[in-house]
């Protein structure tokens, strides 16, 4: 089959039903498996870590950015899988090798996790069962927006250095679905290096902070280096790989657990 990629402007040729599946994005795998998939995923990428019955020793091709080819290769990979933005240098080298490759965008919203269910799905031809997990989601969504919280926080993720997000990101949608309002709204970026001096003026209640998903953390040095930057605040110091994970598991394992311990960290 071909489809259109709006991110290479172009038409890509796929096979009609790949068995040979490799993901180089923690959103995809994470959907491949919840479509029932795991059988046919020959590879995925160190950051691939949900769902957690991934088998300890599915061969890891690569990271975001960074490939093993001869060991991509290897796998005789009958379609691999990336995502929009950083790795359009990874996908146009992954074609220009002859291998198929599906192109899935990172979401502007929530909804847009759905969206890419589809999409994943119409290119592994199982849409009937992407219908069915969407239509669980879609409960999980309903349920998340109940007893809404009502905070006003500062989310903050380490890639190399502080990003945050803005108000075309997932990441915003997903906190106002749980009730908390984030003070970076009003900005029109999806996401951006934030300036210390700007955040330190705005009115919040709690900081999320998000690691590096490889790396080892302490949570009380964190706390110290973001009270050094931006002043006394309560921190929540999430796991590597939470809301910066926009596959299913972002709608019902993940903001479920956050909204759980948000509600605790402010009763307690």
């Amino acid at each position: 089959m071909r489809y259109f990629s709006e991110f290479l402007g172009r038409y890509v040729e796929v096979p009609d039903r790949p068995t040979r599946i490799v993901s180089l994005a923690p959103n995809v795998t994470d959907t491949l498996f919840r479509l029932g998939l795991g059988d046919r995923v020959v590879g995925v990428s160190l950051y691939c870590n949900r769902p957690k019955d991934i088998p300890r020793d599915m061969p890891r091709v690569g990271s975001y950015l960074k490939v093993l080819w001869d060991r991509l290769e290897a796998l005789e990979p009958d379609l691999v899988f990336l995502t929009t933005g950083a790795q359009r240098g990874v996908a146009e080298e992954i074609l220009n090798r002859g291998i198929p490759a599906g192109i899935i965008p990172v979401p502007t919203s929530v909804f847009g996790i759905l969206d890419n269910v589809r999409k994943v799905a119409l290119l592994t031809d199982t849409l009937h069962r992407a219908e069915e997990l969407n239509r669980r989601l879609l409960n999980d969504l309903i349920e998340l927006t109940e007893n809404p919280l009502s905070f006003k926080v500062y989310y903050e993720v380490d890639l190399g250095g502080p990003i945050t997000a803005g108000a075309p990101s997932y990441i915003t949608d997903a906190l106002h679905l749980m009730g908390l309002r984030n003070v970076y709204a009003f900005r029109k970026e999806p996401y951006f290096q934030p300036d210390d001096y700007e955040t330190r003026r705005l009115d919040f209640d709690l900081i999320l902070y998000e690691p590096k998903p490889e790396r080892r953390y302490d949570g009380e040095k964190i706390r110290a280096f973001l009270k050094e930057r931006l002043g006394e605040h309560r921190v929540m110091v999430l796991e590597g790989d939470t809301l910066a994970h926009y596959g299913p598991s972002l709608i019902d394992e993940i903001l479920p657990w956050i909204k759980l311990r948000i509600r605790e960290s402010f009763q307690g």
